[in-house]
């Protein structure tokens, strides 16, 4: 029963998305949405989150298993925002106990999971979307309106990049939670987002898919000389270096995402004592990470089309550009502008779009918590714009690239998923 007012959800997962982009929603737009239960491992997380929303002690869990048992009353949905390779099990019983769910992406860590999450989900009574933000986003609407008008043509060819800022590669992928490969290579913790667009835009389905991509910066080998395992243990190379810790974290327009990965942080004083034994306050050429810091995928789709992605960590400005070749135009995005541009070839002209981006993900973030209360509010799933069901194909391709990476082939997309599906028939 959806609450008269507004609708009352659960968080599972009180991390940086969780508290920084799901829980400051609700605190955004308290007539839409409150938070009334709360579960998360790290206690002053779970403390923080409780007294910004003010859910009562009874209502905080550490585990989610302790959750779904006690059940809490009044609940319309969940938020899943946990670790990725942590979303599995409170999603299946989130599912087994009727809640509405939107989930972060990616919806897991291997792609058996996959197919048993999404078949699973098919016929699923309650909502169940995915945090696919960037559909969401006014830019990315415009290019899909604009691709479907006609006026353009076909689709040819297009070409994407991720241009992940160097401070953003540094703290999230060599030293932060998304640096092992085989717990989420680089595709999935942090572009499974593009793959996902690329063939939301599409018409086609994707058939084939090659990739290239490998780690060549971030080693010790690299490391200059003299340099500590940690920044402050007094590196010699703190003038010249760019991802020293100084610069990194202490500057007023520091990433607050980044800090809030570190935990609760109150002071400047005690984030220096963190980053004196943190994660995050090692030297990058002296870490544990093996995610490539550069790699290119290649996707062809059924009506013959192509679709080029390109995902490169050594980058200034961090933005997504794209690049769409039609049969009767061109289609050009750069998410550092406020505008994008349409290109026609008969009659010939030029046009651009004023599509400011206000918020998180180019305002997706919001739009997408905007959809799941909405649908969640009137019952009507034909206006989700991240069904689960439509996960299944960029999900399926960042999992294909990898295999591709990394033994050199080139993967039959259509011939992967049926072996999926016979290697998880066989596992029941």
């Amino acid at each position: 029963m959806v609450s008269e007012q507004r609708v009352a959800l659960a968080l599972i997962g009180a991390g940086n998305r969780g508290r920084g982009i799901f829980g400051q929603y609700a605190l955004d737009m308290p007539h839409r949405c409150r938070f009334t239960a709360v579960v998360e491992p790290d206690a002053a997380k779970r403390e923080a989150f409780a007294r910004q929303h003010g859910i009562p002690e009874t209502a905080c869990f550490a585990r989610s298993a302790d959750f779904f048992a006690a059940a809490p009353a009044g609940l319309d949905g969940v938020v899943i925002a946990t670790h990725e390779n942590e979303r599995l099990p409170p999603l299946q019983a989130a599912l087994e106990a009727g809640y509405h769910i939107l989930v972060e992406k990616p919806l897991c860590t291997n792609p058996h999971d996959l197919v048993r999450l999404t078949d699973a989900c098919r016929d699923a009574v309650p909502i169940v979307i995915v945090c696919h933000q960037m559909r969401l986003a006014p830019r990315s609407r415009t290019l899909k309106e604009l691709i479907a008008s006609g006026r353009y043509g076909n689709i040819v060819c297009i070409q994407h990049s991720e241009n992940l800022s160097y401070s953003h590669m540094a703290h999230s992928f060599v030293r932060g939670f998304f640096n092992h490969s085989r717990l989420s290579p680089m595709l999935l913790a942090k572009s499974c987002h593009d793959l996902d667009i690329l063939t939301h835009w599409m018409p086609g389905k994707p058939v084939r898919v090659a990739s290239f991509g490998s780690l060549s910066h971030f080693k010790p080998e690299n490391a200059p000389a003299g340099a500590p395992d940690f920044c402050l243990a007094g590196c010699p190379h703190e003038r010249d270096c760019p991802y020293h810790v100084l610069k990194m974290y202490f500057e007023d327009d520091t990433d607050p995402a980044y800090l809030r990965q570190m935990g609760v942080v109150t002071s400047k004083d005690q984030l220096r004592e963190l980053l004196l034994t943190n994660r995050f306050g090692r030297c990058v050429y002296r870490c544990d990470n093996d995610v490539v810091d550069h790699q290119s995928v290649q996707i062809e789709f059924d009506d013959g089309a192509l679709a080029n992605f390109t995902m490169c960590g050594h980058n200034g400005v961090e933005r997504r550009m794209t690049k769409i070749s039609m049969t009767n135009g061109e289609l050009e995005c750069d998410t550092a502008q406020d505008s994008l541009s349409a290109y026609s070839f008969e009659p010939l002209r030029t046009e651009r779009y004023e599509v400011p981006a206000r918020g998180t993900h180019g305002g997706g973030d919001r739009a997408i918590m905007d959809n799941f209360v909405a649908a969640i509010c009137s019952g009507d799933k034909s206006s989700l714009l991240t069904p689960i069901a439509d996960s299944l194909d960029g999900h399926l391709a960042v999992f294909a690239a990898e295999e591709s990476r990394r033994t050199g082939a080139v993967i039959d997309l259509r011939a992967y998923e049926q072996r999926l599906r016979a290697e998880v028939q066989a596992q029941a």
